[in-house]
């Protein structure tokens, strides 16, 4: 059997058996403003609870729970960023599990074992699971289906033409999805600067867990599980 026959195999057989999804999990993200400058931003992923769960071999429903101390920024570099930068917090994650006894990682469990397609499967279960994390459930079933337009190219092809229209989707949800104002991420990302009387903080937001407080400066995005 041929690697292009194997990796169509693998890939496009395997993933549109979507799994039942439990409970929702809430994926906290802070949205860390490191300067003055409104787009200087990293992202901290708390992935703790959701790989907590994963372990356990659940795939759970996750939904992103965004908090920033500004939201004056452009939503559409933002979409690309966010979904760069969880894809990629995402497989850090993914490569950390595998070395885990149990083989039932929930949405951690994917692993189609060719290295040369790795970072874009990777790529595109993220894309997936953001969409689902975005309540597009729908769209995200869409995403995992060949288009017949796609029939007759090579592997290579039809992944990165679906890749490239899930990612669409991702950036189409990401631009509208809700951002809540933290009170300390906004005197973080202010400063001195006074507040736009237009930016109003949550008045129920929890404080910020010790361990992200501790990273505030460090100007990189990261993630924990």
């Amino acid at each position: 059997m041929s690697i292009r026959k194997t990796i169509t195999d693998k890939v496009w057989n395997s993933l549109p058996e979507m799994p039942t999804l439990g409970a929702t999990i809430d994926i906290p993200v802070y949205v860390i403003h490191n300067g003055l400058y409104k787009e200087d931003y990293f992202f901290i992923f708390d992935f703790e609870e959701f790989v907590a769960k994963s372990r356990g071999g659940l795939f759970v429903r996750p939904r992103l729970q965004v908090w920033a101390g500004r939201d004056d920024f452009d939503r559409g570099v933002f979409a690309r960023q966010f979904r760069e930068s969880f894809a990629s917090e995402f497989e850090a994650a993914r490569t950390a599990l595998r070395n885990d006894d149990t083989k039932n990682r929930g949405w951690f469990t994917w692993d189609f074992g060719f290295d040369v397609f790795t970072a874009n499967i990777s790529q595109f279960l993220a894309n997936i699971l953001l969409l689902v994390a975005l309540s597009a459930g729908k769209l995200a079933l869409s995403s995992i289906a060949l288009p017949k337009w796609l029939k007759g190219k090579s592997d290579t092809e039809k992944l990165e033409a679906s890749i490239q229209d899930t990612q669409t989707k991702v950036d189409t949800a990401l631009k509208r999805m809700a951002i809540r104002i933290h009170p300390h991420l906004m005197r973080h990302a202010f400063r001195e600067d006074i507040v736009p009387k237009t930016l109003t903080a949550e008045d129920d937001a929890w404080p910020l867990p010790a361990d992200i407080v501790e990273h505030l400066g460090d100007g990189r995005t990261q993630s924990r599980w």
